[in-house]
């Protein structure tokens, strides 16, 4: 597993398992994750500490769904769906990331999304309208 576009793909469908112990061995002790909008989380074991609390804050439902990843030496770059339960069953929040990786760690992980969506779908909004519809 040394390549990066296969490291950041086994990464994201880990997160299927909703174990945060189990990503960490993809994280660099100094990584930095940041979903754009909100404060950076530094560091692996702040990283697990944040991935925990989103499986908790979502626990009928988490998984990352790959539309498209791209990559370019270590700069890998994802299209995705990160399911969630809502009151409407699961739903999918589109995500573009873009992670960084060196000597087979993730560096560097931004995700950028629609910050109002996954609580307009928490509350049962219908956002058919707002969520691209060729997936």
């Amino acid at each position: 597993m040394s390549d990066s576009r296969a490291i950041v793909q086994e990464f994201c469908d880990t997160m299927v398992h909703r174990d945060a112990e189990a990503l960490r061995r993809f994280l660099a002790d100094d990584a930095v994750y940041q979903n754009c909008g909100m404060e950076a989380t530094v560091g692996v074991d702040a990283i697990v500490a944040n991935l925990a609390g989103q499986f908790v804050m979502f626990p009928d439902s988490y998984e990352y769904v790959m539309k498209n990843i791209a990559a370019n030496g270590d700069v890998v770059m994802t299209e995705r769906l990160d399911m969630i339960g809502t009151p409407n069953g699961v739903q999918g929040v589109p995500v573009m990331g873009t992670f960084v990786v060196r000597d087979a760690k993730i560096h560097r992980w931004h995700d950028y999304f629609d910050t109002a969506l996954p609580q307009k779908m928490m509350t049962g909004v219908d956002v058919s309208s707002l969520v691209p519809a060729v997936y």
